[in-house]
């Protein structure tokens, strides 16, 4: 489970809406269920940064650094996801002994990545089509990825093809100038 945020939310005030127990608990639920997709794309990107691998605790450590202390997840959380993400082809592990310890390291593996530029062109599109509606500003990167109109896959702006290799649409006319 990931570690929901208002988990840590102090209450000053006996009547604040956050001690009501039906508010509280679909507050809590909202941040699981909001939070458990992100930590899968998240972690990916953490892990493809390392060159030479993460190990769990060291995974945490980064993520909390990374999101100040905004996604935070357990030993117990952290652990699953990684041997999920494994059995199911989005990561590879490598034991490492250092120092005395030995660890398991954990490395993107290439359908792995092909996912996570699948995940986040769509997890991008989605904040960029709903922030009006928010009343909040998204501004994507527009040198470096171009977004599938198809099917939302990130695609690098570099990349030596015309087509998106998940939905196979002809995207030339996006990438650097419409390369033929």
């Amino acid at each position: 489970m990931v570690n929901v945020m208002l988990k840590n939310v102090k209450t000053f005030n006996p009547t604040a809406l956050i001690t009501d127990h039906n508010f509280r608990n679909y507050l809590e639920n909202f941040e699981s269920e909001l939070l458990r997709g992100i930590s899968t794309i998240v972690i990916l990107e953490i892990v493809q940064g390392e060159s030479d691998g993460v190990y769990g605790y060291q995974l945490m450590k980064l993520l909390e650094e990374r999101t100040d202390n905004m996604l935070v997840l357990e030993e117990g959380t952290v652990y699953p996801i990684l041997r999920k993400m494994e059995k199911d082809g989005l990561l590879r592990s490598l034991r490492k002994g250092e120092g005395g310890r030995s660890r398991n390291y954990y490395f993107v593996t290439d359908e792995g990545e092909k996912l996570f530029n699948h995940m986040t062109g769509f997890f991008s599109k989605l904040l960029e089509a709903i922030a009006p509606l928010l009343k909040f500003q998204i501004k994507l990167p527009k040198r470096e990825f171009i977004f599938c109109p198809n099917c939302t896959n990130r695609i690098k702006t570099d990349v030596q093809t015309n087509y998106c290799e998940v939905c196979g649409f002809y995207v030339g006319d996006y990438l650097e100038g419409g390369r033929k």
